[in-house]
């Protein structure tokens, strides 16, 4: 099951190893330091730096977010680039199904070169970490943090959105969706050891929740939503202020109802 266009992203919130960088080959921009394997070239180091900069700018616009500690000097965020995917799982300690891996505390994210739609994901890492310092949260529901990221890679990345939302209304036709309820409850941990089908499955459901929330309801909907949240709300508390949605079994409700037409 291909879920983005061919994109399979992975990003599990976890904390690998501890890095010593000084081996690494370092390049530096106003907000990121990227550290890559002797091996890897500088090309594509460079052209990593500059996306990063490009997608700190595009996502903390989208969020309206002004730092009180902006990403300069010392407080830049660190990109890690392995030599390879088999260094990026062994010595990162990244699951072996993922593209990319983050650290939200230190502004990490550890990824290995030459991926296929590398913006899709880079995009995707990024938005964790900015809407998590927007928020000022370290906890969330997995499928709000996830389905955010992927609704925010998914806007400014080329993407099928139609295949996507062709392949939900058959899930739900069929009732082989994952049911609202036990989604609500999924984390990082219980998520890495789900079968590969099991977690695409969940990237696209958490994609499909935000994208209804815009597309059914105006935008500045789900900017209250995100602001109440910010202010203390739980998730619940958020849905019912912003969208009259008394439970999780009512939203599940009208996600199936909008996806099945």
């Amino acid at each position: 099951m291909k879920i983005f266009a061919g994109i399979i992203v992975f990003s599990l919130l976890l904390n690998p190893a501890s890095i010593n960088a000084k081996d690494l080959r370092e390049i530096y921009s106003d907000h990121f330091i990227v550290a890559g394997d002797k091996t890897v070239d500088q090309r594509y180091l460079d052209k990593t730096k500059d996306m990063a900069e490009y997608f700190y700018k595009t996502i903390s616009q989208e969020f309206r977010f002004i730092r009180n500690e902006p990403w300069l000097w010392k407080n830049r965020a660190k990109i890690f680039v392995a030599k390879d995917r088999n260094e990026y799982i062994e010595k990162y300690n990244c699951p072996d199904w993922s593209s990319a891996c983050v650290n939200y505390q230190d502004k990490t994210i550890f990824t290995y070169p030459q991926q296929k739609e590398f913006s899709w994901i880079l995009s995707h890492e990024l938005t964790h970490i900015i809407f998590r310092e927007y928020l000022r949260k370290n906890q969330l529901p997995l499928w709000l943090d996830e389905g955010v990221s992927s609704y925010m890679s998914d806007k400014y990345v080329k993407s099928d959105k139609g295949s996507r939302r062709a392949l939900l209304k058959k899930i739900i036709n069929e009732g082989k969706y994952i049911k609202f309820e036990e989604l609500s409850k999924l984390d990082a941990d219980s998520l890495k050891n789900k079968p590969k089908e099991y977690v695409n499955l969940f990237y696209l459901e958490s994609f499909s929740i935000v994208n209804f929330f815009v597309e059914k309801w105006a935008r500045y909907r789900l900017d209250n939503f995100f602001r109440l949240i910010k202010e203390g709300c739980t998730v619940e508390e958020a849905l019912r202020k912003s969208y009259n949605l008394m439970t999780i079994k009512e939203l599940e409700k009208q996600w199936t109802k909008f996806y099945q037409q």
